[in-house]
């Protein structure tokens, strides 16, 4: 369950997966329409924001994503498992996952660790990021920017 889980949160949260070298374009900076104004590091409380299935098993938890400037993108999911579905005495569950992105239009295309491609539509309004999946289960998380240094703890 706690896969299926993960694997529908890294579906919602597409630009979570990341960290290899652009493909084709030698370019330094994403292109696209307003690929600026994603660049820098944004956070969500993916357990009340997110999934409601989710609070089922974690007290909390956060995802944390850092658009660069380079065209390379690190995400960070933190899970605080609930005490009664502790097993391995590890009550939390971080996982960090580095890739790469690109905008065209509203689109974020993402590639992550493993090869696959993802695309999601973005909205940035202010300091909130909204992320919509295109395909799969349709999903929507809003992200608030925060300082580099609250994914860098993680890296």
């Amino acid at each position: 369950m706690k896969k299926y889980l993960t694997m529908m949160v890294a579906v919602m949260l597409a630009a979570m997966s990341l960290g290899l070298s652009a493909c084709g374009d030698d370019k330094d900076e994403p292109k696209g329409t307003n690929a600026k104004d994603l660049i820098g590091t944004w956070e969500s409380d993916i357990v009340r924001d997110g999934v409601d299935a989710m609070e089922f098993f974690y007290e909390s938890g956060e995802s944390l994503i850092q658009f660069r400037n380079d065209g390379t993108m690190v995400s960070v999911n933190v899970y605080v498992l609930k005490d009664e579905y502790v097993f391995d005495g590890k009550k939390e569950d971080i996982e960090v996952e580095y890739g790469t992105w690109r905008v065209e239009g509203d689109k974020i295309y993402r590639e992550g660790e493993d090869g696959a491609e993802e695309v999601m539509t973005f909205k940035v309004k202010g300091n909130d990021l909204t992320l919509t999946t295109t395909s799969g289960i349709i999903a929507s998380l809003t992200f608030t920017k925060v300082p580099d240094s609250r994914i860098n703890k993680y890296l």
